[in-house]
């Protein structure tokens, strides 16, 4: 064990299968242990842009949104804000919320993903002086998270899920439920500038099979393992 991993607090429920891949692990905000790399963050970069690169999102904060009054609420929040914000991903927030995505599932159903760092911050702003009714709760430590990224990012997912994932059919900034090998996920689409980028959640429970499942779907598309620091130059911030 790493002296980083004997550091960390907390540990994603991927960590296992990323330290039998040989990932060093660096100690992120509020002691989590992040895979940093598994070789050179540059050929990783390169793997992902020219097969599909996995890559860990479970250390992310997710806030789950609920109630009356929340899309205008969101809409205030994020610009622009169209009218129909239904399955859209909204990613232009304003001030805290420019570090924050936020999936409408529904006008009053959303989760907003965010570092953790910004997390509490949020949740004072949202609650200060609020109109309507809405509930915030924090399910970070129910879902478990992952990034796909790349061109053949698309042709696994026709692997694993019987959803309509054709860019056309699923553009960027999209949102939906959809099970993957009959595990419920929520699938965003977030692209990573030109690199086209995929994120799912699902129960913690579920994390050790989903990531096989990847593994073992996504043969002669070249599925790699990503860590945080190809994922930055990917453009994830």
């Amino acid at each position: 064990m790493s002296e980083s991993q004997a550091n960390a607090k907390r540990l994603s429920p991927f960590h296992h299968k990323e330290a039998s891949l040989g990932a060093q692990f660096t100690v992120g905000d509020f002691g989590w242990a992040i895979a940093e790399k598994y070789t050179d963050p540059v050929k990783e970069k390169k793997a992902a842009e020219e097969g599909v690169g996995i890559a860990d999102l479970s250390h992310l904060t997710k806030l789950g949104l609920n109630g009356l009054g929340l899309k205008q609420l969101i809409s205030e929040r994020y610009n622009p804000a169209t009218a129909e914000m239904r399955g859209k991903v909204l990613t232009s927030g304003r001030g805290i919320y420019e570090n924050a995505w936020c999936a409408m599932f529904s006008a009053d159903e959303a989760m907003l993903v965010c570092n953790e760092s910004f997390k509490e911050k949020i949740i004072k702003e949202m609650t200060s002086g609020k109109t309507g009714h809405f509930t915030i709760v924090d399910v970070s430590s129910v879902f478990a998270g992952c990034c796909l990224s790349g061109p053949n990012g698309t042709g696994l997912l026709r692997r694993l899920t019987e959803l309509n994932v054709n860019p056309e059919d699923f553009p960027n900034l999209s949102v939906t439920r959809t099970p993957i090998r009959h595990v419920p996920t929520i699938l965003m689409r977030n692209d990573l500038g030109p690199t086209l980028a995929y994120q799912l959640y699902f129960e913690r429970a579920y994390a050790e099979y989903v990531w096989d499942t990847i593994f073992s779907s996504g043969k002669g598309l070249g599925v790699a393992p990503v860590g945080s620091l190809a994922l930055k130059l990917l453009g994830l911030s």
